[in-house]
């Protein structure tokens, strides 16, 4: 990838890892009532988007769910960039999103929510440290302030 491109991919992912994010803060808080599995499936989107704004940031492209995840293990966590922790707790809402999409009969509440709250604050916070100012400086503060508000929200 040029650096225009990777430049346009970083920006495109951080939108839509924004956008995913305000989408699950509608599914906790719109006017119908909270709708916790839509709310699982958007922190999961908007985890995926923000790992592949990471790893197009190197100028690495992937083609899978599961390869983002192998990417982002060997070229960041393995290095120490992002806790050893973080492809297991992307899969673990990746698992989680796949339940909410496919099992309606197996409901999610907010413990679902508030078991992955901390680490996608956490997940956030360190992609944007890492991405720096490849991340486009206004739509990375738009999707960090929505990461604060989702922190904050009560859930029931």
């Amino acid at each position: 990838m040029d650096k225009a491109v990777i430049a346009q991919t970083v920006a495109d992912e951080i939108r839509a890892a924004k956008d995913c994010m305000a989408a699950a803060m509608n599914n906790l808080t719109g006017g119908y009532g909270k709708a916790y599995g839509r709310c699982v499936s958007d922190l999961y989107y908007a985890c995926y988007h923000l790992a592949s704004a990471l790893l197009a940031s190197k100028g690495i492209a992937a083609n899978s769910h599961e390869a983002v995840q192998k990417l982002i293990a060997v070229h960041f966590v393995k290095p120490a960039a992002l806790p050893q922790d973080t492809v297991g707790k992307l899969n673990d809402l990746m698992d989680k999103r796949h339940v909410a999409d496919y099992k309606p009969h197996i409901l999610i509440g907010s413990e679902d929510v508030e078991r992955f709250r901390p680490w996608i604050a956490g997940f956030v916070r360190a992609v944007l440290r890492l991405l720096g100012n490849s991340a486009p400086a206004e739509a990375a503060a738009a999707l960090q302030r929505t990461v604060d508000d989702f922190a904050k929200i009560r859930l029931e």
